[in-house]
């Protein structure tokens, strides 16, 4: 069936049509130039149905024989079209408008006299990055992207399945307004998973759901930040959450990465005092290396002296294909300085704007209130199904199966980089996560390389887009 075909009903009531009656022109001319513009500006597609004369009429205030004489010259025209049985509807074949309407209808309110929109110095700051703002219309499968699951392989029936039980049998927990910390027994159940699966002592009363770890990381911007405070960054980092602290007037300082994460030395060195340092132990991103447990140490040491917050973002914590994980820095506090961050967006699918952030007593209530005025919260029927879907056992044993996928699709790369690309980069396993970063040999020029993997649809990123010299790019 064509789309054409599909429009077979009366979608919206045809509430913009306005009267205007101090106006020269008749009223009949006035609905049949309206419905004349709104056919070339796509506002009324072909065979979509209008309302019946009686019906207009009534909504208009005006006799039906007026909408009737406006029905039939749209008719004569050719816009439009009746049937017996079928209504008046829209033609597939109406006349295509020859120059720019002068009619009334069309014109905006002030148009010449309307004064540019002035933006914030805030905006005008990322105005000048190349932000990749996706437009809901390309594909997050494409070869390469990195840190993207594989959606393919989500138990979707499953999901399904427990939406509609949700749907059917609970529609109170889901129509109505929810805790800004989100749904409990949401929060019970990530509680209970972070405690058995990866150590940190937590109460589902210090879970906030949050819509991802970006909107954790400016949940706290909000709460936490003054202007000029200082917080530090990896270097290469995650420059998306560096901008939004830097939005709230946050003074970064980045911390360059060795192939141990975080140089804690130099950080004790150069950083006396801080408000948020913000690190991915588990996985440092974008190089992929793991913080030891002597840097873990030597940090929550730091932090401890100078009175900074440490914001760990475990973004893919879980998928670790050789040993054991570390203990979270959340573990090791000896007190209630270390906010973690997760999200289920990177291990279930990327629509679900699901996340969550384990938080200090005393800020989720400031948190609770910047989290209401900003969105509310999060969409109750997610957070019902998703905390069903973790209580069932559906959640770890999706865990279980993408970390045996994901370890041998990264073997696969590994072995597939050795033999075709050899001459060009190496690209060494790493332990854990969803990307794996690419070391060119000498003489190799970095834009030649993304020039040829855009060629062939492959979606590569250059490391230097998170450096702190550079502009964001992605």
């Amino acid at each position: 069936m064509s789309q054409n075909e599909k429009i077979s009903f009366q979608r919206f009531e045809f509430e913009s049509l306005c009267i205007d009656h101090n106006d020269d022109v008749p009223i009949f001319r006035q609905i049949e130039n309206q419905i004349r513009v709104a056919i070339w500006e796509g506002r009324l597609k072909p065979r979509e149905r209008l309302p019946s004369s009686r019906l207009l009429a009534r909504s208009l205030g005006v006799a039906r024989n007026t909408v009737v004489n406006a029905y039939e010259q749209l008719t004569l025209e050719g816009f439009v079209n009746s049937k017996k049985g079928s209504g008046t509807r829209v033609d597939d074949r109406y006349p295509q408008q020859m120059a720019p309407s002068s009619l009334k209808q069309t014109d905006v309110i002030g148009q010449s006299t309307l004064a540019p929109i002035t933006l914030s110095s805030r905006y005008s700051e990322l105005s000048s990055l190349e932000l990749s703002v996706p437009n809901g219309e390309e594909s997050t499968a494409r070869p390469f992207r990195a840190h993207t699951p594989a959606c393919n392989e989500f138990p979707a029936s499953v999901w399904a399945q427990l939406a509609v039980k949700a749907l059917n049998q609970s529609p109170g927990l889901w129509m109505e307004k929810n805790s800004p910390s989100g749904y409990f027994p949401l929060r019970e159940a990530i509680a209970s998973y972070l405690c058995l699966a990866r150590g940190l002592r937590v109460t589902p009363e210090q879970v906030m759901v949050t819509a991802g770890a970006q909107q954790a990381v400016e949940l706290l911007a909000k709460v936490l930040i003054e202007p000029d405070d200082v917080v530090v960054f990896e270097d290469p980092g995650y420059t998306h959450a560096a901008k939004a602290f830097q939005m709230a007037g946050a003074n970064i300082i980045n911390v360059p990465v060795d192939e141990q994460g975080l140089d804690i030395e130099y950080l004790q060195k150069t950083v006396k005092t801080a408000k948020l340092v913000y690190v991915t132990p588990a996985n440092q991103f974008p190089m992929g290396v793991t913080l030891p447990l002597s840097r873990r140490s030597a940090l929550l040491e730091w932090a401890n002296q100078s009175g900074a917050i440490i914001v760990e973002d475990d973004y893919n914590g879980e998928y670790l294909y050789k040993g054991r994980p570390l203990t979270t820095l959340h573990a090791m506090a000896p007190d209630n300085h270390v906010v973690y961050v997760g999200s289920f967006s990177k291990l279930l699918f990327p629509a679900l704007r699901l996340g969550y952030m384990i938080v200090p007593e005393q800020l989720l209530r400031p948190l609770e209130t910047v989290r209401w005025l900003l969105d509310r919260h999060s969409p109750s029927l997610e957070q019902v199904v998703l905390s069903e879907f973790i209580n069932q056992g559906y959640f770890a044993r999706h865990l279980r199966r993408m970390r045996t996928l994901y370890a041998l699709r990264q073997q696969a790369l590994v072995d597939a980089a050795k033999k075709y690309w050899s001459n060009i980069m190496t690209v060494p396993p790493l332990d854990g996560g969803l990307h794996l970063v690419g070391y060119l040999l000498d003489g190799v020029e970095e834009i030649n390389v993304l020039k040829a993997a855009e060629l062939a649809n492959l979606e590569l990123m250059s490391t230097s887009i998170f450096c702190s010299r550079l502009t964001l790019n992605n």
